[in-house]
């Protein structure tokens, strides 16, 4: 459901397509009837801006639990930073329970700031050139992201608004503006909870501290997203597609999942990139291998091609770099003669690719 939100807060964005649905709930969807009430009785709350409610016999884990989710379900709510749970009592017995919540802003500060949000998606949606709600925006919309923003860990502010406007952030604020894009355009979306358990994104080999990406509903399936990975591994002017639609069997092998409800079942590898644009091949041929580095290269990506068996690999890697053929390629690529290029051949991913800027 996408909930109606205060009058000072950004609805309606005329360049985007906001569809009706689930688009907002995913973790709402989860949690039980009693946390459920809570979590609607938080978001009135703090889209009204109301500093203290009374809770009645809620406990103090179902309202910690139900904020949580609020907070992974709506990135738009940036104002609120937490909530303080008091119990008061009377002549030592329990008189009464109440949340206090600790906003950041007041009423004309949230709507100077959606100001500068609406402005910033409009100019980032002129850029990107397409709204529709598809696959093809979703990557937009990310490689956008890796090629226009910067990870910065001095900066304190871990909101939606740090990468929209300022264009830099950290995991929390790359994962609360990717999900908000796309919730403005009708595809469900939501935050995940963990922590990076390898060296394959930004923050380094040995960081194992906490992390926020994205799970997005895309074709009848959900995936894994993470941009700020993906800052980490993506070369200047090239984008590294290994965290777009990621199947949670491939986010494992970086991630740990630490997630406050259950996620989805993420497990269709069709829609990777290299499997959605037809980069993995099934047999070797070089005509197809020459049409996959051209393909590649025009989505942003450096020229690569993949294998879907280990005999395919084997027969590329002979052909192309045991017999040379690799600078043919290269050639008929630019159509310029060319003595040397720079490749990378790796027996896990099945893969080929061609590294620096040959010109496609």
């Amino acid at each position: 459901m996408r909930r109606i939100v205060a009058v000072f807060l950004l609805v309606v964005l005329v360049a985007f397509s906001v569809a009706a649905g689930a688009v907002d709930d995913y973790c709402y969807s989860q949690l039980n009837l009693s946390e459920q009430i809570a979590y609607d009785a938080m978001f009135d709350c703090i889209t009204t801006l109301t500093s203290r409610w009374n809770c009645g016999s809620f406990s103090q884990d179902t309202l910690k639990k139900a904020y949580d989710c609020l907070m992974m379900d709506h990135p738009e709510l940036f104002w609120s930073e937490s909530f303080t749970y008091v119990t008061s009592y009377v002549n030592n017995s329990i008189a009464g329970r109440c949340v206090e919540f600790e906003y950041t802003m007041t009423r004309a500060q949230i709507e100077k700031t959606n100001k500068e949000i609406e402005q910033a998606l409009l100019g980032i949606v002129r850029e990107i050139g397409t709204v529709e709600p598809s696959y093809e925006t979703a990557r937009l919309v990310y490689a956008w992201m890796v090629e226009n923003c910067t990870y910065d860990v001095a900066n304190m502010d871990q909101s939606l608004y740090s990468v929209l406007v300022n264009r830099s952030g950290v995991c929390a604020s790359f994962a609360k503006a990717y999900e908000f894009i796309m919730q403005c355009l009708g595809i469900p979306c939501s935050c995940v909870n963990g922590r990076l358990s390898s060296g394959s994104g930004i923050l380094g080999a040995s960081s194992n501290i906490g992390h926020e990406w994205n799970l997005v509903y895309l074709d009848g399936s959900w995936s894994h997203v993470d941009v700020t990975s993906a800052l980490g591994v993506s070369q200047d002017g090239f984008v590294d597609y290994g965290f777009f639609c990621s199947t949670t069997d491939e986010i494992l092998v970086t991630h740990t999942i630490e997630n406050v409800v259950e996620i989805p079942d993420c497990s269709d590898s069709s829609l990777g990139v290299f499997e959605r644009y037809g980069l993995v091949l099934d047999a070797y041929d070089i005509d197809a291998v020459t049409d996959g580095f051209a393909r590649s290269a025009s989505l942003g990506m450096l020229p690569e091609v993949r294998f879907s068996s280990y005999r395919a690999f084997i027969d590329a890697k002979y052909d192309l770099i045991d017999n040379a053929r690799l600078l043919g390629v290269v050639e008929k690529l630019t159509s310029k003669s060319v003595e040397s290029v720079d490749y990378s051949i790796d027996e896990k991913d099945l893969s080929i690719r061609l590294f620096g800027d040959i010109g496609l």
